[in-house]
């Protein structure tokens, strides 16, 4: 009994999938994924079979690229067919992102048991489509959905052995400004930080943002591999509020101040903040505020009991989700 799994666009998608896929055997699981560099060198990590289907997002595009993308969408559609008859897939899980409409017309045609994973706070624009075919809905924080069971989010195995004691080696600030990184934050945050903080070192990962504020305190990094070694350093984390990034802060209890993605899809980001941070273990910055007001923001925050608020942000759902979603699959 196959599944078929789609997941593509980011890796808030592709990384909790990997690890629901690595709950089942690996003959068991076949991967739907956009054609993109990036995503071909993730999976090709895996020993996973993955059919990379030349499909754009919609969202964006220009008016001629909107008209043909229903013709790139059915040629995509006709391949994973061929391949679910041939894999004999009986159940289909969409994690989200465009490439999931594929897999929606899949299970209509197919006649495959679907099931969604939602990451974010509420539901995206393509697991709204698929709500009412969905045999259940697995989501990261409650939603409020008839058919949903919550789950949390998939994040990697070394969180699971980490923890939050606070120490004199937990002496720096880590900044996470998403993988392609932000102005905003490689400018005003990176001035902030150092203005408000004189006496704590900074791991700044940027992206592939040029550097425009420069300080000996201020380590800067493309992209960060180990992210549990650093979180062990770590005092407090500035970073997006994206969903795979509010898991892992959530599993390993890690203070936060959250700066949302402005004009994030469905203005996801900042309902994932907000969520977060129900129980008081981190704050909310909204992209904006001037270098004076973050100062002074930072400092307040700064002198707070973060052990208090490593407790309060702590969540353990998370460590059992690609398992549980794996049983409520097998179970069905």
């Amino acid at each position: 009994m196959k599944i078929a799994i789609f997941a593509a666009g980011t890796g808030g998608h592709i990384f909790p999938a990997i690890s629901i896929a690595e709950q089942f055997k690996h003959d068991e699981v076949i991967f739907f994924a956009s054609s993109r560099n990036l995503e071909k060198e993730i999976y090709a990590k895996t020993n996973f079979k993955v059919i990379h289907l030349e499909l754009d997002g919609f969202r964006g595009k220009s008016l001629i690229k909107k008209l043909l993308w229903p013709i790139q969408a059915i040629k995509c559609l006709m391949i994973a067919l061929s391949e679910a008859k041939k894999e004999k897939v009986k159940n289909i899980l969409l994690m989200g992102g465009y490439i999931s409409i594929i897999g929606l017309l899949m299970s209509k045609f197919h006649k495959a048991n679907l099931f969604i994973h939602e990451q974010n706070s509420i539901l995206g624009s393509a697991n709204k489509l698929a709500l009412k075919s969905a045999v259940k809905v697995f989501t990261a924080h409650k939603i409020g959905l008839k058919n949903e069971v919550i789950t949390g989010n998939p994040v990697r195995s070394n969180f699971k052995d980490s923890s939050y004691i606070l120490n004199k080696k937990r002496n720096k600030i880590l900044v996470l400004g998403g993988s392609q990184g932000s102005k905003y934050f490689t400018d005003t945050i990176a001035e902030a930080l150092s203005a408000a903080l004189p006496d704590h070192d900074i791991i700044f990962q940027k992206g592939s943002n040029e550097i425009s504020f420069e300080t000996k305190r201020i380590k800067y990094l493309e992209f960060i591999d180990d992210i549990t070694g650093i979180f062990e350093e770590t005092k407090f984390i500035v970073c997006r509020s994206g969903a795979s990034t509010v898991a892992e802060v959530q599993s390993y209890g890690m203070p936060a101040i959250f700066i949302p993605l402005k004009n994030s899809i469905d203005d996801h980001q900042n309902h994932n903040a907000i969520n977060a941070c129900a129980d008081g273990g981190g704050i909310i910055i909204q992209e904006g505020e001037t270098t004076l007001e973050l100062i002074k923001i930072i400092k307040d925050f700064a002198s707070k009991d973060f052990e208090q608020l490593s407790k309060k942000m702590k969540k353990d759902i998370h460590f059992q989700s690609a398992t549980k979603i794996h049983n409520e699959i097998k179970q069905n």
